[in-house]
């Protein structure tokens, strides 16, 4: 154990830090838009339909979950884990397991970058992949720190991730690891709409590569790959979701929807997708990628492109749905960088610290924008919790100022409106058992 602590010490500072970075953020960040929704059984996304809301509780969430299946989505596994989380009167256990599985985010793409280059791992290119999901993860605050954002994507990555990890070795035929599939494919079909069978594709994509190199498939990545189509079928049969997405896709309306999504990300991507290209020209040249590497960072850029792309089909693309297409771009990314620079210890230390100088450039105003929004809902709070021991159960809060910052999980989102009749008012007014909420803006 002492040997391993040593070996990757570094590793483990690297990784302490962004977790304590992180755990951090997700403490300055309150409980946002839908948080307040799924602190309860859910029966309707309006708050006036059922007027005495039961609040939610383990045992509960398979009954919340079915209703939540008919009515609204069938993304029952990702607010499955939402739902536990609101069942806690402190939002600090999940500050610390998000941060825990933002780690592990990290962790799973550096583990696929190290086996697909067939490279040592190297604890100064951690900060290298942090500092990617930084800059290039969608609407940060939404996607990673919000409650219900973070475990629509954020913790649904862990599960696709870990499905292409799980089939990427030809494992034997047994009880266990037949069981590991079906479980494993399952949950990955049923994580999301667009990220889940993006990961499917790439991981029949290296089912075809070892059957045509070795004439041979695997029985329990063929059972895993079945079962993800069995958890995806699910989740898109929701009732709640058909009936929501029940749009008529015309040509005309996907080429624009193609067109739309291009045009949001490209710009973004160029630099990315100019630096892959720079870094397997040098490596073909120095021979230092080979066959499998190149196969490798292809089918992760498929698997990329059709994440984000498979959202042209959507009545709409929200920038936080790429998630999971950027994770798949960065792991092609990486794979990369393990295999042409993998080895030089010392460049990978001077570009940690330019990073490391990067960051916190960006950082700071993030975190300032995130804590007078953190400090202007303590205020809100203060004022609904003195409201709770009055007659009349009536509060009055000043509105949070406009946020600047999309590392801010406020950005964007639905929040206390002035009339006492808007919907956030409503639902937090349930959320704080209070008869009503109203507004005022600060001048």
């Amino acid at each position: 154990m002492l040997s391993k602590i040593k070996k990757y010490r570094w590793s483990i500072v690297i990784l302490t830090i962004v977790f304590f970075i992180m755990l951090l953020l997700n403490w300055k960040t309150l409980y946002v838009a839908d948080d307040y929704v799924y602190r309860f059984v859910y029966q309707s996304p309006s708050p006036t339909a059922i007027p005495h809301q039961q609040r939610i509780s383990t045992w509960l969430i398979p009954f919340s979950m079915w209703n939540h299946y008919q009515l609204w989505n069938g993304r029952f596994v990702a607010h499955s884990i939402v739902q536990y989380f609101m069942q806690f009167n402190s939002k600090i256990p999940f500050d610390i397991c998000s941060s825990l599985i933002y780690v592990l985010l990290l962790l799973l793409m550096n583990k696929l970058a190290v086996k697909l280059s067939g490279k040592k791992h190297n604890a100064f290119i951690l900060p290298l992949i942090f500092g990617f999901t930084w800059f290039y993860i969608p609407y940060f605050g939404q996607s990673v720190l919000w409650l219900s954002g973070s475990g629509n994507y954020l913790w649904m990555s862990i599960i696709y991730l870990g499905f292409i990890i799980y089939n990427l070795k030809n494992r034997a035929v047994n009880v266990t690891n037949i069981l590991g599939a079906i479980v494993l494919g399952f949950l990955a079909g049923a994580s999301n709409e667009n990220s889940g069978p993006a990961a499917v594709l790439i991981v029949l994509l290296f089912m075809v590569k070892r059957l045509i190199q070795e004439h041979k498939i695997s029985l329990v990545s063929t059972i895993s790959v079945i079962f993800s189509g069995l958890g995806f079928i699910t989740m898109m049969m929701s009732p709640g979701s058909q009936s929501r997405g029940n749009i008529h896709r015309t040509w005309a309306l996907i080429q624009k929807n193609f067109a739309g999504i291009y045009n949001l990300t490209f710009d973004k991507w160029v630099w990315i997708y100019g630096l892959m290209a720079l870094l397997l020209v040098v490596g073909i040249f120095f021979r230092k990628v080979n066959a499998d590497t190149i196969w490798s960072t292809v089918f992760f850029l498929i698997g990329h492109v059709a994440a984000v792309y498979a959202m042209a089909f959507s009545p709409e693309y929200p920038e936080r749905t790429f998630f999971g297409g950027v994770i798949f771009l960065g792991i092609a990314l990486f794979i990369l960088v393990y295999a042409v620079l993998g080895d030089l210890t010392w460049s990978m230390v001077a570009l940690s610290s330019v990073m490391t100088v990067i960051f916190v450039i960006s950082f700071v105003p993030a975190y300032q924008d995130i804590n007078l929004s953190y400090h202007q809902m303590r205020t809100q709070y203060q004022l609904i919790y003195q409201a709770e021991g009055t007659k009349e159960k009536s509060a009055r809060v000043p509105l949070m100022t406009m946020q600047k910052s999309k590392y801010n999980a406020n950005y964007g989102v639905i929040a206390l409106d002035t009339p006492p009749n808007a919907l956030m008012n409503q639902w937090e007014a349930k959320f704080f058992d209070l008869n009503q909420i109203s507004g005022y803006r600060v001048k």
